[in-house]
């Protein structure tokens, strides 16, 4: 039996994301098309770019905020590719046209607890996934 409710959405959603970045689900086709309409609307692209602002703001503080629930924050590698990362928030919300790809790599930054920038083992991945989602942002948006 197939989960039901918000937990559908949210599987579903990500399991749309995944597809869409492995290119087993073109953002062309109709399953992809919904998806990317959402991922690349304004409204979404604005939220993801407060989140990434968000993050940097995080980083600059000098400890956790109390009432901040998310999970601590990879501060050093934040501030160190925090160039790139405002970079990627401008892009979201500037660029005329954008990737749906880009947009999730982007939102996996801050949505994912897997992601670098939540990592203490940070080798220099977190300045790689900002320039892969970065450069995914602007592949195929003029196609």
């Amino acid at each position: 039996m197939p989960p039901v409710g918000w937990l559908s959405n949210l599987f579903g959603k990500r399991s749309t994301d995944d597809r869409l970045l492995s290119g087993e689900l073109s953002p062309e086709t109709a399953g992809g098309r919904e998806r990317a309409e959402q991922l690349t609307s304004p409204h979404h692209r604005k939220l993801c770019a407060k989140a990434l602002w968000d993050l940097v703001g995080e980083a600059q503080k000098a400890h956790p905020s109390l009432m901040n629930a998310n999970l601590l924050v990879n501060r050093p590698a934040i501030r160190e590719s925090q160039d790139q990362i405002l970079a990627l928030a401008r892009e979201l919300e500037e660029l005329p046209e954008v990737d749906p790809r880009g947009v999730i790599l982007a939102d996996r930054l801050v949505e994912d607890g897997g992601s670098p920038a939540y990592s203490f083992e940070d080798h220099g991945e977190l300045a790689g996934a900002v320039e892969q989602a970065r450069k995914a942002l602007k592949t195929g948006a003029a196609a």
